[in-house]
């Protein structure tokens, strides 16, 4: 992204939003986009917004993926 290209902060928060497409996604893009364009929205940044989109979207049980994968590792370094 030309994230230097954009007027200001919101412009690039909305542009990120464009690209979540599809199933439960679209949809929080699209209500997170309705906030943005009422000038309601919590987002002062586009770090803030990545950083909901983890919350949001990223694995709910870290540990438990990084144990699966390091035994993972294991079973094939053998």
């Amino acid at each position: 992204m030309q994230l230097d290209m954009f007027a200001d902060k919101r412009m690039k928060i909305l542009y990120a939003l464009s690209f979540m497409r599809g199933g439960i996604a679209q949809v929080w893009a699209k209500n997170e986009t309705n906030v943005i364009l009422s000038y309601t929205s919590t987002f002062a940044t586009l770090t803030e917004l990545l950083s909901s989109i983890e919350r949001t979207f990223g694995d709910p049980d870290r540990e438990r993926t990084a144990r699966a994968q390091l035994h993972a590792l294991k079973m094939t370094a053998a």
